[in-house]
């Protein structure tokens, strides 16, 4: 067996494998530095629940939003706060998610998920998209080789394939960072065109194990994919996947009007211009808020002419002679 060592982050090491992923997807290195720069260490964990959701699909916004919440600990806690909130707000079986925050009870409720969420020891990891870049992951013309490389069954075309293959490679760039040998990892994800039926559903899953290998060169123990709807009676799954859902809807609003100013200021910040709906302005603030056990990252991939930029995202409060709100990205890609 490897053994890289409790403190080792092996997917900073120069090997063939780590290299040969840097040159195709060079982006994905600059995620693994920006997000581990916000870790403590020692930080691997032989257990990880992540719960996925995306934004951004609609036709107004500038950029696809990956969320994905990685949880090591707290899990207990967070379902009997959970648990308490629902028997109080949302005794029908409502679900939480940010387009349905006009309803008066699921209002009430937020505040005690976000606050539940504050206290898991994990890491709420965002990636935006510009919507520009058409193609992260793979090519149009490797497609159907890659497919056939990666041993799947279901009919995607080069679009799906792009879809499915950008959220199990994020996702794999990210267990990278805190898997161990034979670490455990339970991945719950809302009900996604790249999951729609069983034969997706295991495409993803094959897919998602292949890509965590190209990071994490070491036996891995039990991977699994589930999605909310395999746990209709209970809405764990559900409550889970509501914190990267309120994140993406966010985020997919602030991308979009960060994408309406022109140029970054020096490619270190753009003003945001004017306010922002009140249920944004509450989720921002909690996303940029440092002290929660919680980790929270914004990577922002932006085309600009014919290259593109990595960026960390911060929210920073407006001075007086500017708009509300502005954000300050830690390097270029």
């Amino acid at each position: 067996m490897l053994d890289f060592g409790p403190h080792h982050d092996h997917w900073q090491l120069l090997t063939p494998e780590n290299v040969a992923a840097r040159r195709l997807w060079a982006w994905g290195y600059s995620i693994q530095q920006q997000v581990s720069a916000g870790e403590p260490r020692p930080r691997d964990a032989g257990e990880l629940l992540i719960a996925s959701d995306f934004g951004g699909e609609h036709a107004g916004s500038s950029h696809l939003v990956y969320c994905y919440l990685v949880i090591r600990g707290g899990f207990a806690d967070w379902s009997e706060v959970i648990r308490d909130a629902r028997a109080k707000f949302l005794r029908d079986g409502r679900t939480m998610s940010y387009k349905k925050l006009g309803d008066p009870m699921r209002q009430q409720a937020l505040i005690s998920f976000l606050a539940a969420a504050a206290n898991l020891d994990g890491h709420l990891v965002a990636v935006a998209v510009d919507k520009k870049k058409k193609w992260l992951s793979t090519a149009p013309d490797v497609a159907d080789d890659f497919r056939q490389s990666l041993g799947l069954r279901a009919n995607w075309n080069p679009r799906a394939f792009e879809a499915m293959a950008r959220k199990v490679h994020l996702a794999g760039i990210l267990i990278s960072l805190w898997a161990r040998p034979y670490t455990n990892v339970t991945w719950i994800t809302d009900e996604d065109a790249f999951v729609a039926n069983e034969v997706r559903h295991d495409d993803a899953l094959l897919a998602a194990a292949r890509f965590s290998s190209f990071y994490s060169p070491f036996p891995m123990g039990v991977y699994r994919l589930n999605t909310t709807g395999q746990d209709p009676a209970f809405r764990d799954y559900e409550d889970l996947c509501a914190i990267p859902d309120l994140a993406a809807g966010m985020l997919s609003e602030i991308s979009t009007r960060l994408s309406k100013v022109a140029v970054w200021e020096d490619r270190m910040r753009r003003v945001l211009d004017g306010g922002l709906p009140t249920k944004t302005e509450i989720i921002a603030d909690w996303f940029w808020d440092v002290n929660m056990p919680l980790r929270k990252s914004l990577i922002s991939i932006d085309v600009e002419g014919e290259r593109y930029g990595v960026r960390k995202i911060w929210m920073v409060e407006a001075q007086e002679d500017t708009a509300p709100g502005e954000t300050s990205p830690s390097r270029d890609g």
